[in-house]
């Protein structure tokens, strides 16, 4: 009798397993950061890596956080008229088994006119959100991070 009820719950906790395996496995966020900030900073920018480990290309629309009040985009540094600017981009695509890095001078996501600027060593929970409706939540490390330099221009980046 036991032997009977081990097999269908067997069975429907490696379905839940593989399901869950699927899920977690469509997007990998890897060492996801937000550069400290002065108290008053008017932006906050949040770094990460994004490996696709799928057999489709995986395409991010919309990022959150739990910090309140700021408005959350996806951003690009490009170089423009000479000049390096931020520019809004409203997706970030991520080719099948490829990978993307969020990092300074380049895509990442920008925190505008947040009412709390969190400092090194807090936590900031981060939801994305993918164009087939999953969602990825994490946590962010915030840490003091170098401003970087662009390809000699010198401009620096947020």
């Amino acid at each position: 009798m036991k032997r009977s009820i081990l097999h269908p719950l067997g069975a429907f906790l490696m379905l839940l397993a593989s399901f869950s395996l699927f899920a977690a496995d469509e997007l990998m966020v890897t060492d996801p950061w937000m550069r400290a900030a002065p108290p008053n900073a008017p932006a906050l920018a949040l770094f990460m890596g994004l490996e696709n480990h799928s057999s489709s290309d995986i395409i991010l629309v919309e990022a959150k956080t739990t910090i309140p009040g700021a408005r959350v985009e996806l951003h690009r540094t490009v170089m423009a008229d000479g000049m390096m600017k931020m520019a809004q981009q409203s997706e970030i695509k991520v080719a099948s088994h490829q990978s993307v890095m969020l990092e300074p001078g380049s895509w990442h996501i920008m925190l505008i006119g947040p009412d709390h600027v969190p400092t090194a060593g807090e936590k900031v929970g981060v939801t994305l959100t993918l164009k087939s409706g999953v969602e990825q939540k994490f946590e962010a490390v915030v840490r003091k991070g170098k401003m970087m330099m662009n390809s000699g221009h010198g401009h620096h980046n947020h």
